[in-house]
């Protein structure tokens, strides 16, 4: 945001500069276009104010042009005030057209979507009760046979007599008693 005591100047060469507090800087291509615009909005209203009081002056100095101008604009409204009351009934045509449409073809076709929800639903409740939950269970019954056995072989090597003394037989694995362990 540019402080109140920004200033916009233009260079001798043509370019346009922003000075704030001191420090100038050229504007952008937006702050340009940004500025360009809204001289076009003040220059239009100002214009549109001067052909409104140069319409006034001018109807205060021909009344008869003003009621020519009064009666043609008065047939003009009528005609428009017809077209638009035609759109209007064309306009309750089509939302009835739309209407009907929604009630002979959407409506069917919302309630096969929701049939085949509905069958989507029960054949995934089937699979689920039927297939997936009997594999579910039957992979927790193996893995606790499996934990089963681990902790069974982990007590069993665990309590295992051990010999305090090992002696190695050379070639052929066993203990000092000669026995293959």
């Amino acid at each position: 945001m540019e402080s109140d005591t920004s200033q916009v100047r233009q260079t001798p060469s043509g370019e346009e500069r922003v000075e704030s507090q001191g420090i100038s800087k050229p504007l952008t291509a937006e702050e340009r276009a940004a500025k360009r615009t809204q001289m076009r909005i003040i220059g239009g209203a100002v214009g549109f104010l001067i052909l409104l009081v140069a319409m006034i002056v001018l109807m205060a100095k021909f009344p008869v042009a003003t009621q020519v101008v009064r009666d043609i604009a008065i047939v003009l409204v009528a005609v428009e005030t017809f077209l638009i009351g035609l759109a209007l009934i064309i306009l309750l045509f089509q939302i009835q057209v739309l209407i009907q449409v929604l009630r002979d073809e959407v409506q069917p076709l919302l309630h096969a979507v929701n049939d085949t929800a509905s069958t989507v639903r029960g054949t995934t409740e089937f699979m689920s009760h039927t297939v997936v939950s009997p594999i579910i269970k039957f992979a927790g019954f193996t893995s606790a046979v499996g934990q089963v056995l681990g902790n069974v072989r982990g007590v069993v090597k665990a309590t295992r007599r051990r010999d305090a003394k090992r002696v190695d037989t050379g070639s052929k694995g066993g203990n000092s008693n000669g026995q293959a362990g």
